[in-house]
Formats: C-alpha cells, sequence, structure tokens
C-alpha cells in the first residue's frame, strides 16, 4: 500500500499546479492533461507486462525496476517542454514506474489470504487515495515556492527511496498447487460465460467506470475555480473525495467478503451515478464537499472489485496478466476521462457536457456489470436445483 501510495503521486501534480503548467503551455489545459492522461496509460499498459513478469520472478525486481524510472521520469519531465512532460510522465513514471507497483501488488496480495481477501485487497488497493490525499498537501506546500518543475523532481527523489526501500520487504506469495503438486491451473470450467466474453466485459466496464470517475476528479481544483471559489478549497475538495475513499475502501472490501464482490461492484457503481447527476447542478462550495465525499465511496473500491471478481471467477490459479489486461483499461479510462474533461473544457468553456458524458459512460458501465451479474446469477441456479 505504501509502495503503491508513493508511486503513483506524479498523477496528482497536474491536478493540483494544471493552471500553473497550463500558463507555460500557451495557456491549454490540454497539455498538462494529457501528461495526466499519458501517466494512466502507461501504467496501465505496463502493468500487464509487471504483472507477467511479477509471476516469473515475483514483485521484488519490478518494484526495483519502477523506483529507478520514477526518478528518471520526474528529471525528465521537470527538465524541458511538452514532448519531455509526456515522455517523463507516460513511458518512465507510467509504463516502468507505477504499472510495476499497483497490478503486481494487488495479485500478489490475494495470494496470501482466503479469509478476508476483501479487507486485504482493500488494504492495498487503498494505496492511491492515501497518496492522493497526502501528496496534493505537499504539492500546495512546495508549489508557491519552487514551482512545479522542482516540486517534480522533489517528488521523484521522496518516491523512489520509498518503493525501492518497499521492494525490500514484500515478499512473493505462495503458488497454489495441484494434487499432482503442479502449479494450480485456472478453473474455466465455473465460468458463466465464456472466458474471451468476461474479460472483455470486465474490460469495457473498467474503462467506462473510470472514464465516469477521472472527469470531475481530474478538474476538480480548475471546476471549483470556475465557479469561483479559491485553488485550495478544489484543493480540498480532491483530498476530500480521496479521504472518503480510503474509508469506503475497507467498507466495501468487507461487504464483498459477505455478499460477494459483483453485487458490491453494483452498489458502488449506483452511488457513482449519484455523484455525477449532483455535479451537473451543484453550485455551492458546500455541495462540492458534500458530492465529493459521495464521489469517493467507490473511487477506489469499485476498482478492487475487479481483482476481487476476477479471482472468484477463474481461482487461485489465475494468470497476473489478466488483472493487468482489465486495470489497463480502468487506467487508459482514467486517462482519456481527465483528458476529454480538458478537451471539452477548452471547446466549450464549461464542464457540462463533460460531466454528462461521464455519466453516460457510468451508466454502461452498470449495465455492463448487471450482464456479468444475470449470468452468474443464471447458473448458479441450475446448480443449486
Amino acid at each position: 500500500m505504501i509502495c503503491i501510495a508513493a508511486s503513483g503521486g506524479s498523477a496528482f501534480l497536474p491536478i493540483v499546479a494544471m493552471s500553473q503548467m497550463a500558463q507555460e503551455f500557451g495557456g491549454q489545459r490540454q497539455v498538462p492533461s494529457l501528461a495526466y492522461t499519458l501517466a494512466y496509460i502507461g501504467g496501465g499498459a505496463g502493468g500487464i507486462m509487471m504483472g507477467w513478469l511479477s509471476d516469473k520472478l515475483g514483485p521484488r525486481p519490478p518494484l526495483l525496476l519502477a523506483a529507478t524510472c520514477i526518478a528518471l521520469g520526474a528529471w525528465l519531465a521537470s527538465s524541458g517542454g511538452a514532448f519531455a512532460l509526456y515522455a517523463g510522465y507516460g513511458l518512465l513514471m507510467g509504463f516502468l514506474g507505477n504499472s510495476a507497483t499497483f497490478t503486481p501488488m494487488l495479485n500478489n496480495i490475494q495470494g496470501w489470504f482466503e479469509s478476508r481477501r476483501g479487507v486485504a485487497v482493500a488494504i492495498v488497493s487503498v494505496g492511491p487515495a492515501v497518496g492522493g490525499f497526502v501528496w496534493p498537501q505537499i504539492y500546495r506546500a512546495l508549489l508557491p515556492d519552487h514551482g512545479w518543475r522542482d516540486t517534480l523532481v522533489i517528488f521523484g527523489v521522496i518516491a523512489a527511496t520509498i518503493v525501492a526501500l518497499g521492494a525490500l520487504y514484500v515478499r512473493r506469495a505462495p503458488v497454489p498447487r495441484g494434487s499432482s503438486g503442479a502449479p494450480a491451473r485456472e478453473n474455466l470450467a465455473a465460468l458463466p460465460m465464456s472466458s474471451p466474453a468476461i474479460m472483455a466485459l470486465l474490460s469495457a466496464a473498467s474503462f467506462c467506470c473510470c472514464l465516469a470517475m477521472a472527469m470531475p476528479f481530474a478538474h476538480m481544483v480548475a471546476f471549483c475555480g470556475d465557479l469561483g471559489f479559491a485553488a485550495n478549497r478544489g484543493a480540498e475538495a480532491v483530498s476530500l473525495i480521496l479521504l472518503s475513499a480510503i474509508a469506503s475502501t475497507f467498507v466495501m472490501g468487507r461487504l464483498a467478503d459477505k455478499i460477494g464482490p459483483l453485487p458490491t461492484s453494483l452498489i458502488c457503481s449506483v452511488i457513482q451515478i449519484v455523484a455525477l447527476v449532483g455535479f451537473l447542478f451543484v453550485a455551492s462550495l458546500w455541495g462540492i464537499y458534500t458530492l465529493s465525499a459521495i464521489h469517493g465511496i467507490p473511487f477506489i473500491a469499485i476498482v478492487q472489485g475487479y481483482a476481487l471478481n476476477l479471482r472468484a471467477l477463474y481461482g487461485p490459479g489465475i494468470g497476473g496478466w489478466r488483472l493487468g489486461v482489465v486495470l489497463f483499461l480502468a487506467m487508459c479510462g482514467m486517462a482519456v476521462g481527465g483528458w476529454l474533461g480538458g478537451v471539452i473544457f477548452d471547446n466549450t468553456g464549461s464542464y457540462a457536457w463533460a460531466f454528462r458524458l461521464a455519466l453516460l459512460a457510468n451508466v454502461i458501465n452498470l449495465a455492463l456489470l448487471t450482464i456479468l451479474f444475470l449470468a452468474q446469477r443464471g447458473r448458479a441456479v441450475p446448480r443449486l436445483a
């Protein structure tokens, strides 16, 4: 959890410092938005490779690689123009950095637990929310005196040190084995539909939910500024989203242990729809705070649900690449949502259409999860009979 919280902090700098960064690039918010986007796409794409590498070598080598690349990426992104910014965020800090923490750590922790797996996964998956709560406060303190470039270098040094130290602690989970002593295989016979269909459905659902999640989140500080509130109020709203996510993730993890991960994911999807509808009409600061707290409830819980659902469907022999694929689409959703929010604002001067698009994406997510739920329930009824 600490490694994930440390490594993912770079994505929050464009959120907090979007206006300052945009001023250096012609006033276009698309530039820091695209850096944010590339960080998530790179982290997701690299997660597939790192999930496979972690299966082969264990989680420690990917973490050591991440520590090196985070430091190099922060230096590169802070040193030049837009291309250096994109390369530092997308390739080094994303594809080779953050990718080596979230997917391998989330997959590895599931191998250590049978009972209360949902709570164990919650502790690890809350890392992005912890990082998102802590790093903006650090950035707010550093930005006035150091600017965003030096602040990014400071992040790189701190994050790389924490991840490198964490790599010395983490251990590979025991490998589940069958009766012959060979590593256990995925349980494909018990799937409620074909494996490719499940992977496509969960991947599309993860993309849609995270696209919807990112639009208000990535632009919260700028959105509050457009409503006439100080940037500090927007940063507080971002922190409130993540504080709510930290608290609710444990509740949802425990709920997943009780009623199953798929029903819990459906609940999270409905809660996010409620928040997005509210953002279309909110005008007061307290309204923003209230909606931020609601928006934070599924912020991490719905993503951890995909890991729990995959484990429940495929069994203990699940390949790490499967979680990597689903989380890659989730990261792409976060990336596209953050970028589209900037594009729509630049072309309309408002976030209204961005939030409408986010709402549509979330409704699609709910429909896809419902299809899987009905298929799973339909397979369970004949078995029970």
